[in-house]
């Protein structure tokens, strides 16, 4: 009677170690998704601040200048509404 006594005290804690270290590794996980969810914002954030800071850079006339700097041929890829002149996206005409 005895030996099943301890059979049963050595099993629990066999299993309740176990559960300890699935705890344990649960949580290094859910550290590692904490970690790598903070560098994602991050990121997206100097990805933001990057894409500002390329706006505020680029305007219509820098980027005709370049254009004709470098004698590039370019077809626009955007379709100009109804009313504006080829030259002229930016202002419709009356009508």
């Amino acid at each position: 009677m005895t030996f099943r006594y301890l059979a049963v005290v050595l099993l629990l804690t066999a299993i309740g170690a176990g559960l300890l270290g699935m705890r344990q590794q649960q949580l290094n996980d859910k550290h590692a998704i904490a970690e790598h969810h903070a560098a994602m914002k991050r990121d997206r954030e100097q990805i933001k601040d990057l894409q500002v800071r390329i706006a505020k850079r680029t305007t219509r006339e820098a980027l005709l200048e370049a254009i004709d700097r470098r004698r590039l041929d370019l077809e626009p890829i955007t379709r100009q509404p109804a009313g504006t002149a080829p030259g002229n996206a930016d202002e419709p005409t009356d009508g």
